[in-house]
């Protein structure tokens, strides 16, 4: 079973400072499958709230549908060399866990079109209270998207997770949210997310719009 995860998170006000239409839907594959180059890595600093997700393995299926929100940080250490990734998530059943994952820099993203892959070093998870190392090494894949949207891939020994984010802000309508899920789902049929799952079991959609 193949979980999508569509969210408005109105806690955690979502922005479109720069163009707030919905995104069109393209005829092709075109640019849905650009990496960021490393030179304009430092767009992902900041907060970000998950909007939309999917994922090709049984661990994203059964974790997904359970996240009704999940807010991002992203921040550049001193020493210029680890991007420190903090999750904050919440569940169903009203729990909560934070993640943070240090990744590596490349060593000078300034000058460099190429893109990057970022991989964790360490990591914890804190539940109830609790600090423990988080023992998930994966990679991280940053595309080029909107001004104010981070969409990336987290692959692991698990499989894939499409990640798609709002820079926090300002409220973004929930309508405007739902226009923009034949784009994201375009997105993922071009990374060979939605396809892989869609052909291998049956397709569900869990919308927590209405929950939040």
């Amino acid at each position: 079973m193949c979980y999508v995860v569509k969210r408005a998170v109105l806690l955690l006000l979502l922005v479109a400072v720069i163009g707030s239409d919905p995104v069109p839907v393209p005829e092709d594959c075109e640019g849905l499958k650009t990496l960021l180059p490393s030179k304009d890595l430092h767009k992902v600093f900041g907060d970000w709230v998950l909007v939309w997700s999917i994922a090709d393995n049984q661990q994203g299926w059964d974790l997904l549908p359970n996240i009704t929100s999940s807010h991002v940080e992203l921040r550049l250490l001193a020493d210029n060399k680890t991007i420190v990734f903090t999750e904050r998530n919440l569940y169903t059943d009203k729990s909560c866990a934070n993640y943070v994952i240090n990744m590596s820099m490349p060593s000078d993203p300034s000058d460099s079109e190429q893109a990057h892959t970022l991989p964790t070093e360490s990591a914890t998870v804190e539940k109830d209270g609790v600090v423990q190392p988080y023992n998930d090494s994966g990679v991280v894949d940053v595309y080029e998207s909107c001004a104010d949207c981070l969409v990336v891939i987290y692959k692991n020994i698990y499989g894939q997770y499409l990640l798609i984010y709002r820079r926090e802000g300002h409220h973004l309508d929930a309508e405007q949210l739902k226009a923009d899920h034949s784009h994201h789902r375009k997105r993922a049929e071009c990374l060979g997310i939605l396809l892989n799952c869609s052909t291998t079991t049956e397709f569900q959609v869990s919308d927590l719009s209405d929950s939040l």
